[in-house]
């Protein structure tokens, strides 16, 4: 038999509420700093970002996104930012690592840097995104990922990347070429987020084939597709939970996860309340 998942109150019991501390003080010291730190996040640019990019448009869950597109309330608080946090300082601290080196190295022969960082690419005018970094020598599109032991694994498997950063990074291509840059390749540059040290990087590269062409086509028109759905949910000709989900690992990082959904529709035949059940059972 499955266990019920925990209500929101049961998983909050269950995850330290205060840092540790060697006396009282230390300790309700350090809530507040976490406090702080964590309100600052969620008010982060790339928090309170309320268009689709290039780095969602790839994610499998239609209900996710068509959520998103309608403005639905956000219903799941109990991710820790700090991950996040962590990522978007190392990715500005790359940025301007690479701007130092073009610095060091001068101009290529056709004028420009050898490295691009963080420019603004639009694979479609209604998704524009920040690319991580362009390698003018080589043609390639990179994107940093700082990640935990079981990600990086996922990314050394035979199957790769993730979906959503394999049409990230295809999405970040189209970008570039669309303001005629030349892209042979993709790399995936998987930072370990955890190791002391860097020799637990990993990169992942794809040479570019007319199949991902294909495929960033599919991926937009079925943005678009979404897009229309959530236009009739917000003008209430179906139900947001009439949009179909495709659980997945990123229902713990989605805004519009709720546990209690699925006990609510387990116990009472319907769900009451805003929020998806995602991956728990039903």
């Amino acid at each position: 038999m499955t266990e019920a998942p925990p209500s929101v109150g049961e998983f909050f019991a269950r995850v330290p509420t205060l840092p540790g501390g060697n006396t009282p003080w230390a300790v309700q010291y350090g809530r507040e700093l976490r406090e702080i730190i964590v309100r600052q996040a969620h008010r982060s640019p790339r928090n309170l970002q309320v268009t689709l990019g290039p780095s969602e448009l790839g994610e499998q869950c239609p209900r996710q996104i068509v959520s998103k597109f309608s403005g639905q309330p956000e219903t799941w608080h109990g991710v820790d930012p700090w991950a996040s946090f962590v990522g978007t300082a190392v990715h500005a601290a790359l940025a301007d690592v690479f701007a130092k080196e073009n610095n060091l190295d001068g101009l290529l022969s056709n004028g420009l840097p050898r490295w691009i960082t963080e420019a603004r690419v639009a694979p479609h005018p209604s998704y524009p995104g920040s690319a991580d970094l362009y390698d003018v020598a080589n043609h390639t599109v990179c994107d940093w990922k700082i990640l935990g032991p079981t990600s990086i694994a996922k990314v050394k498997s035979v199957n790769g990347p993730p979906r959503r950063y394999k049409v990230q990074l295809l999405l970040y291509a189209k970008g570039y070429a669309n303001l005629g840059f030349p892209v042979q390749r993709v790399v995936l540059a998987a930072l370990p987020r955890t190791s002391p040290s860097l020799a637990e990087m990993y990169i992942w590269e794809h040479w570019l084939t007319p199949d991902d062409d294909i495929l960033v086509s599919q991926v937009l028109a079925e943005t678009q597709l979404r897009y229309q759905v959530a236009q009739a949910v917000m003008r209430r000709e179906i139900p947001i939970e009439a949009v179909p989900r495709v659980p997945g690992d990123s229902c713990s990082w989605c805004r519009f996860y709720r546990p209690d959904a699925a006990r609510e529709i387990r116990e009472t035949g319907y769900q009451q309340s805003p929020g998806c059940p995602g991956h728990s059972p039903t």
